[in-house]
């Protein structure tokens, strides 16, 4: 018999916190309002190319040593600006912290307000899992947002020493709450990080599939899809209760 769920562990950025496409579309309007002509679509191009290297969960759960998110934004914006000619004439440092600091002015999805307190009244303890630094913005967004919840473990790439789908990130999140995989449930959007790592460690895992898309058949496929996080309460009606 599988025991009734009694944690549910999210991830963040894209999953309780909307990002509205920062970095890139404030990068392109930083660099916009301080002068610099960009061809849209070589822009384009080129950021995808480097942020599909950098941001690339499973190379990054593999890789030794560890680099923190704030060095891949580094990295990022290095290869970028000595693709275009800009690394002799841009601070490096200045438009990390300015990308740094509006990165920090994303909001919740309009759900989560409702969803997690509800979630929190049904008896079920509420954790975050992020590919994150310990000072990201995109946690201090939900944790600075006033929901009457207590998150009773945040565990960090950065804190792990591990990115999302190690398993070793989700492990160091049940030992912090001191849960079995199969008491918990894992709640996020990306197949490749959320899903994949969730399942690598045994938990149950609910897909966030905002955009509609299709599932990619070259991962494990999770227990449940919801298309938002309201479809949580019709899943999980509370500790101790059968879906």
């Amino acid at each position: 018999m599988i025991p009734p769920v009694r944690a549910i562990l999210f991830d963040v950025l894209h999953t309780l916190v909307d990002d509205s496409g920062f970095p890139r579309f404030q990068l392109r309007r930083l660099l916009a309002d301080e002068g610099i002509d960009l061809e849209e679509g070589e822009f384009e191009e080129v950021y995808q190319t480097l942020s599909k290297k950098e941001y690339d969960w499973e190379a990054a759960a593999e890789e030794e040593p560890f680099r923190s998110i704030r060095d891949r934004h580094r990295s990022r914006l290095t290869a970028l600006y000595e693709h275009f000619g800009w690394d002799e004439q841009r601070d490096l440092e200045r438009d990390i912290e300015l990308l740094w600091q509006r990165i920090a002015t994303s909001g919740l999805y309009p759900e989560v307000s409702e969803v997690l307190p509800t979630l929190a009244e049904r008896g079920y303890r509420l954790a975050l899992i992020s590919n994150a630094d310990e000072d990201d913005p995109v946690i201090r967004v939900i944790l600075g947002a006033g929901l009457p919840v207590t998150f009773e473990a945040v565990v960090t790439s950065q804190g792990a020493g591990a990115y999302k789908p190690a398993a070793r990130i989700f492990e160091h999140a049940l030992w912090k709450l001191d849960l079995e995989p199969v008491e918990t449930v894992f709640v996020g959007d990306s197949p490749a990080s959320d899903i994949l790592g969730g399942s690598r460690a045994g938990l149950r895992t609910i897909w966030v599939n905002r955009r509609g898309g299709d599932y990619p058949d070259r991962y494990p496929g999770p227990d449940a899809t919801v298309t938002d996080l309201t479809g949580l309460l019709d899943l999980l009606p509370g500790v101790g209760e059968s879906a």
